[in-house]
């Protein structure tokens, strides 16, 4: 089995071929959607509606259907390359090798128990939902029933899961690692901060200021990577503000709950600057070439802040809101000007070829950034994500640290419990500026402050009454020295 991707772009070309985006529209496939082609290329029909079916499963995002996908794909080729099986008529025996193949061979080959409960829980929504279609009679593996507080009956989860695996482990930067990484890895400069003749790096004032916006933001991948460039004409800060407020597209947020975020204002300086110079190259540069032609694009007329008139299916004019549009369909805009003529993508990011940044490309991109500071002998690994855990780490620290000096200036509510006073309100507006619905999920950055000591011994003191005066040490040396 292998796994592909939904593009477009590839059905543009006249012939034949082109009527298969009328099938894409129909059933709809979305754009950047994995499918899977068996050993012979056939298309596995009924996988690949389980793949389709992800975004009612309640999986939207396009980096868990590739997850999704791979981990499915895997379980697959090993039934047939080992087991000589399906996935249809895989049993019990089946899944234990496939777990002693993953879980018990010898490095490299054996991976780690979060990764195995991942693609476990990917398999667990397959079977569930093949037991639902009645394409199978049982999964591959038993369930047990959890008891749930406040509820009759418990729920059942899958046995194919290692219990305590995963941790609650963070991978963040220091903001000195975190500057390496943008300007040497992501920018191409030396250590010293001067160019390098040497290094040739493409885009390199987008993907800096890209990871700017995250790491400031603590935006996910899917919500920075899917902006639009008229949704800055929305950012107007007063004189005395330093940030300006983003109101993240309803579409574009993990299950569709939507938020805001705060932008600092030296970033979105940056990101016009990018707009202004890198952007409109790249736009000029594919108008040059002929433009945007074919069918996939969503063309877009009297483009404002907040919305614009787009062209439907059927050939009308309809007004719509960008807030109400997915990642998919943003990334598919087109403006047009009064003649008609296609101007360019409304997309913010856009590539050397005046094409939208695909998700999956920012990941390249910081994979190549991660090579070249290993290169400068500066190694800092990084991803997408690590902007978004650093955001948190750093502002749940700068937000302890003003908790405890509303504390000992006596502005803190006094009747609170002391580790609420320290911790609760902190962890409450993180819990909001990340978008977690259940602030469990934003505990996790608390063992990530363990690591400065300094800051826990401060509020352990604090707590019982008897802090010092001594200050708390600057944040970079409290989250990590390189």
């Amino acid at each position: 089995m292998e796994v592909f991707f939904t593009q477009r772009d590839l059905l543009r070309e006249p012939g034949p071929r082109t009527d298969l985006v009328a099938v894409l529209d129909r059933e709809p496939v979305r754009e950047g959607m994995p499918f899977i082609l068996d050993a012979g290329g056939s298309y596995e029909l009924h996988l690949n509606r389980f793949l389709r079916a992800l975004p009612t499963l309640g999986c939207r995002s396009a980096n868990s259907w590739e997850g999704y996908t791979r981990d499915l794909a895997l379980w697959g080729r090993f039934l047939g390359e080992v087991r000589g099986r399906s996935v249809w008529d895989a049993d019990r025996a089946d899944f234990d090798a496939f777990y002693a193949a993953r879980r018990l061979s010898q490095p490299p080959f054996r991976v780690t128990a979060k990764t195995w409960n991942r693609a476990a829980a990917a398999l667990d929504k397959f079977y569930r939902w093949a037991m639902d279609e009645r394409l199978v009679v049982s999964a591959p593996f038993g369930y047990r029933e959890m008891t749930v507080a406040g509820r009759a009956s418990g729920r059942l989860v899958a046995e194919a899961k290692e219990k305590g695996a995963g941790g609650t482990s963070v991978k963040f930067l220091s903001l000195e690692r975190y500057r390496v990484f943008r300007d040497v890895g992501l920018r191409g400069l030396r250590p010293d901060g001067s160019e390098d003749p040497a290094c040739r790096v493409r885009c390199g004032a987008r993907n800096a200021a890209f990871a700017d916006v995250l790491v400031t933001t603590g935006m996910r991948l899917e919500e920075g990577g899917s902006l639009l460039l008229p949704e800055l004409a929305r950012l107007r800060p007063l004189p005395e503000e330093r940030s300006a407020r983003l109101d993240l597209a309803v579409l574009t947020t993990k299950g569709d709950k939507g938020r805001a975020v705060w932008m600092p204002l030296r970033v979105l300086r940056r990101v016009t600057e990018y707009a202004e110079v890198e952007r409109a190259v790249s736009l000029a540069r594919a108008a040059a070439r002929g433009g945007w032609p074919g069918r996939g694009w969503i063309e877009a007329c009297e483009v404002g802040p907040l919305g614009g008139w787009v062209r439907a299916a059927s050939g009308r004019w309809i007004s719509v809101r960008w807030a109400d549009l997915a990642p998919e369909e943003r990334m598919r805009l087109v403006e047009v000007d009064d003649a008609g003529k296609r101007v360019g993508p409304l997309a913010l990011w856009l590539s050397e070829r005046g094409t939208p940044v695909a998700l999956n490309s920012w990941e390249y991109a910081f994979t190549r950034a991660c090579a070249r500071t290993a290169a400068a002998g500066m190694p800092v690994e990084a991803s997408p994500h690590t902007c978004r855990h650093t955001f948190a780490v750093h502002m749940l620290t700068q937000l302890v640290r003003g908790q405890i000096a509303a504390m000992r200036s006596g502005q803190a509510e006094l009747r609170m419990g002391a580790y609420q006073r320290v911790m609760g309100d902190p962890l409450r507006i993180l819990q909001r500026l990340l978008g977690h619905t259940h602030i469990s999920s934003t505990y996790v950055y608390l063992d990530s402050l363990a690591e400065a000591q300094e800051l826990i011994d401060e509020a352990v003191v604090e707590m019982a009454g008897r802090l010092t005066e001594d200050s708390i040490d600057d944040l970079s040396s409290l989250v990590g020295a390189w």
